[in-house]
């Protein structure tokens, strides 16, 4: 069995896996829009029905919303665990661009470098290091 966490966007999926590959070096699995599936009208063509992404051997469906309003909430968060403070430091300053700062990156009682944030699309991270 296999459990994978769905983000659900709204229509602006494809750039925020276009973030996700750069702050955290993703790879797309695959990636299909609603024009692909035959589905939804002409306005919704490009948008992303489907998608897979992989960060460090690990699965995340993506998605823009399916005609449901997105809330953007705190009942969920990522944490990401970087090899150390200065890759902290870098995903920190890119993935906050237009998100808010939680936390700006600093030592804690359980990592040398911690920060947390709430992405432009909504998403939160928590971004440490263990060395």
């Amino acid at each position: 069995m296999q459990i994978i966490p769905r983000i659900y966007m709204n229509g602006n999926c494809r750039e925020a896996i276009e973030l996700y590959k750069d702050v955290f070096g993703a790879s797309v699995n695959y990636m299909m829009t609603f024009g692909d599936a035959k589905m939804g009208n002409d306005d919704q063509k490009d948008l992303i029905i489907n998608s897979q992404i992989d960060i460090s051997g690990y699965k995340f469906h993506l998605a823009d919303n399916m005609g449901t309003e997105i809330i953007s909430g705190n009942q969920c968060s990522f944490t990401v665990v970087m090899n150390n403070p200065e890759e902290v430091k870098a995903a920190f300053e890119k993935i906050k661009v237009g998100g808010k700062v939680i936390m700006e990156p600093a030592p804690s009682f359980f990592s040398p470098c911690h920060c947390g944030l709430v992405d432009k699309f909504g998403v939160t991270w928590q971004i440490n290091c263990t060395k």
